[in-house]
This record gives structure tokens, C-alpha cells and sequence, in this order.
């Protein structure tokens, strides 16, 4: 539920939970007076209203999904009041900036732009469809399931793709 953080987590360490930033660092191992400083950093774009590391809350997009609460950005409220949690991060993908080409009918494309016979190819292992942005949640398996669609049609031979 909302506000509630499963006790699981906490037991078995994949959160932390802290009183004080200081603890926090402490607990997690990591530099105290860099968490410190990343924090007021954080909270300075707050009072701001202008994230300079990462744009949070510079898109529509984003606002919508923001806290309207929060002013002047709905994206960023500032870190004050303890208790305070950490969870551990690692770097992954959820769509791809590359991959497989392919042509409308989700043929695999060779180096030339020819298709590859009977090869088809949808979702995160070809390049994606739009570009090197990420318009938002879904898009990715969206493109996957029109995609797998289209090229099912044509694999089978069938003339009119809907």
C-alpha cells in the first residue's frame, strides 16, 4: 500500500532505513559528507524549481505525473525530514538505442537495407522504432505487439495488414 514499506524489505536488507542522512551513509557505507552535499544540492533545485542534473520535471510529460502540491516543480520535493531510505541502484535498460533494423513489416534488414528471407525481429532486440528517446511507459512493448502483429501477417503472406 502507499506509504507502507514492506517489512521484508527492510529485513533483508535490500532497504535501508535511517533516522538522519548521517546514518543513512553510515549504513549504506558510503561518503557522508557527499550524500550531505548531494542532498542540499537536490534540495537548492527544489526551491528553484529547476533540476540542472537531470531535467526532472522540465517536460509535460513529467509534471502530469508529478505531485501538483509541490510547487513551482511538481517533480521535485525537497529531502528533510527523516526517516530516510536508500535502496541499492544498477544500471539497465528498458528499450534499446540499437539492435536489429528493420523494415515495416519487421523484416531484418541487412547492412545494404535488403530484407533478410524468413528473418523477422520486434521488441527490445531491434532498434526502436522511435529513435533514442523514450516517450513514456509501454512504448516499447507497444511497438512490440503492433510489430508482432504486422509481421505475423506478412510472414504468413496474408494481404491486408489492419
Amino acid at each position: 500500500m502507499p506509504g507502507q514499506i514492506p517489512q521484508q524489505w527492510l529485513d533483508s536488507g535490500y532497504m535501508i532505513k535511517a533516522d538522519t542522512l548521517e546514518e543513512l551513509a553510515a549504513k549504506c557505507r558510503i561518503d557522508r559528507a557527499g550524500l550531505l552535499k548531494t542532498v542540499e544540492r537536490f534540495n537548492g533545485f527544489c526551491e528553484t524549481g529547476v533540476d540542472e542534473d537531470y531535467g526532472r520535471g522540465s517536460r509535460a510529460f513529467d509534471r502530469c505525473h508529478g505531485d501538483p502540491t509541490i510547487k513551482p516543480n511538481p517533480n521535485l520535493g525537497p529531502i528533510e525530514q527523516g526517516p530516510f531510505y536508500a535502496v541499492s541502484m544498477y544500471p539497465g535498460d528498458v528499450g534499446t538505442a540499437g539492435g536489429l533494423v528493420t523494415d515495416e513489416y519487421g523484416r531484418v534488414l541487412k547492412d545494404d537495407g535488403s530484407p533478410i528471407a524468413g528473418l523477422y525481429a520486434t521488441g527490445n532486440c531491434t532498434a526502436s522504432v522511435v529513435g533514442r528517446c523514450y516517450p513514456g511507459a509501454g512504448s516499447s512493448i507497444g511497438a512490440s505487439f503492433v510489430f508482432g502483429y504486422i509481421a505475423a501477417l506478412h510472414a504468413s503472406g496474408a494481404q491486408q495488414i489492419l
